[in-house]
């Protein structure tokens, strides 16, 4: 059998684990005589037309990075003519004794010569000793592909059509002692694969030289595993209430556990709950009043990863509270309006309150010039600056200030634009900027609730975005050595 293995793993729920090279210790061995191969490994022994004329290049190894064997590729001579040590978990083709007739494919009509794979892995890494003969170059290669043509190595014009990601690492001069190489995967298309090609040589393709040989062990793909929350938004709730379900999102794999995890002090001292919450979902509870932090902690084997911090809120219901929606930061034009602004009050309305605002961050909270005492505001500044608005709500008994919003406000007058040439437009959804300089330069789009949905360094006079948001105004501003202009734009 010369394929790869689909692994899985079971924790509770049934979920599959990456896909990764089987028998990439070249610990198992089958066969006998010049088929002796490592099993899911095939040579030219093995492959089609007259590569069972070739001599033997492939030989188990006691010399071991680790185990008790690896896998020996020698080049050699049929006759005159260069013969390079390859193997592969697909299927040699030789069709003529001419080796640039040679090639290593995937034949996707018989289970012994391919591999399915629908992952996408990060790295390829593995350990090797090499001897080369002259200015030989071994590799080891591993190609991603769909099956909408021949997988096959080498092709004429690389990157093929079907080709989804590729990692090639290429090995020069004697290395005597037990090497560590690691190189990345270049990705063609965000497509998923639908198998995967490997080839190792002893030699530079089509013209290796006579004598190199090559010692290879602990074959491994490498995949970055990460773990994400959703929602990721504040929650607001009363103690012992349940508030939104949150969920993680494990990738490339399912983890093989997780637990959820909470602190009251945001990035640090992250602790279990009294009941373990181990699922991929939970559903934030809790009985005492106070600001809590939520993380997944998800383990792989000895890698652990924690996604990103959930705030929750908890209040006492009997206790009096107001919160500003929506909570995120604006930035607005000078004299133009923001987005509303609502102040929730519990457990009742208060019997009055008034919005007030400061130019510094939780002090100095000033009344505005005609006073603000209805349950929604609407920012509108005449004076440039990042202002925090609160609201204040009187329940008779007590004054309660609620959480501060910052409100930025630009003007469109920050940059001459007669000197600096400055243009924006809209081109199909696409956004067209040009200046005369470029020097130091940002621009950043926000929509109307002064959330910033795009950002880029400027690096040439004349630039295009494809910016990817709703049809919609936005707000932009572009920022060149500490001046600002300011706009809005149709999307």
């Amino acid at each position: 059998m010369k394929n790869l293995l689909l692994l899985t793993s079971f924790f509770g729920a049934f979920s599959f684990a990456q896909i990764n090279f089987e028998n990439g210790g070249f610990e198992d061995w089958e066969g006998s005589g010049p088929n002796f191969e490592p099993v899911n490994w095939s040579s030219l022994k093995t492959g089609t037309g007259v590569s069972a004329l070739s001599p033997v290049v492939l030989f188990q190894s006691t010399d071991a990075h680790s185990g008790s064997y690896s896998a020996e590729l020698r080049t050699d001579t049929y006759f005159w003519t260069p013969v390079n040590g390859t193997m592969t978990n697909g299927r040699v083709a030789a069709p003529t004794t001419d080796p640039e007739d040679g090639y290593v494919f995937t034949d996707d009509t018989d289970g012994l010569w391919n591999t399915e794979c629908t992952d996408r892995p990060d790295s390829l890494v593995g350990w090797f000793q090499y001897t080369p003969a002259g200015s030989d170059v071994g590799k080891v290669e591993v190609l991603l592909h769909d099956n909408s043509a021949e997988g096959k190595l080498p092709v004429d014009s690389p990157p093929a059509s079907h080709w989804i990601g590729k990692a090639r690492y290429d090995i020069t001069g004697t290395t005597s002692t037990w090497t560590r190489f690691s190189v990345p995967f270049t990705y063609y298309s965000a497509d998923a694969p639908t198998h995967f090609l490997a080839v190792c040589a002893a030699g530079d393709s089509t013209v290796s030289t006579d004598g190199s040989v090559l010692l290879l062990d602990d074959l491994e793909l490498i995949y970055n595993k990460e773990v994400s929350i959703a929602p990721s938004a504040d929650q607001f709730l009363d103690e012992s209430t349940d508030g939104d379900e949150l969920t993680a999102t494990e990738t490339p794999i399912a983890a093989d556990s997780r637990e959820w995890k909470y602190t009251t002090t945001s990035g640090s001292g992250y602790t279990s709950f009294a009941s373990a919450e181990t699922g991929l979902t939970y559903t934030p509870n809790f009985a005492t009043a106070g600001t809590y932090f939520v993380i997944c902690e998800s383990t792989w084997g000895a890698e652990v990863q924690i996604s990103e911090e959930v705030t929750i809120f908890v209040t006492d219901p009997a206790a009096n509270s107001v919160v500003i929606s929506p909570a995120a930061s604006q930035t607005i034009l000078l004299d133009e309006d923001g987005a509303t602004l609502t102040a929730t009050e519990s457990p009742s309305a208060a019997a009055s309150r008034e919005w007030k605002y400061t130019t510094t961050s939780g002090s100095g909270y000033t009344s505005f010039g005609t006073a603000e005492t209805g349950t929604t505001y609407i920012p509108n500044f005449s004076t440039l600056g990042t202002y925090y608005v609160v609201c204040e709500s009187d329940f008779g008994t007590e004054t309660i200030v609620s959480n501060e919003v910052e409100i930025i406000v630009t003007s469109a007058a920050g940059i001459d634009t007669d000197e600096l040439k400055f243009n924006i437009k809209n081109l199909n959804g696409m956004i067209e900027l040009s200046l005369s300089s470029f020097e130091n330069a940002t621009f950043n789009l926000y929509n109307l609730n002064g959330q910033v949905i795009y950002h880029s360094q400027l690096s040439d006079e004349i630039s295009t975005h494809d910016v990817q948001a709703p049809t919609g105004v936005y707000v932009y501003n572009v920022i060149m050595n500490g001046k600002v202009i300011s706009g809005k734009i149709q999307l």
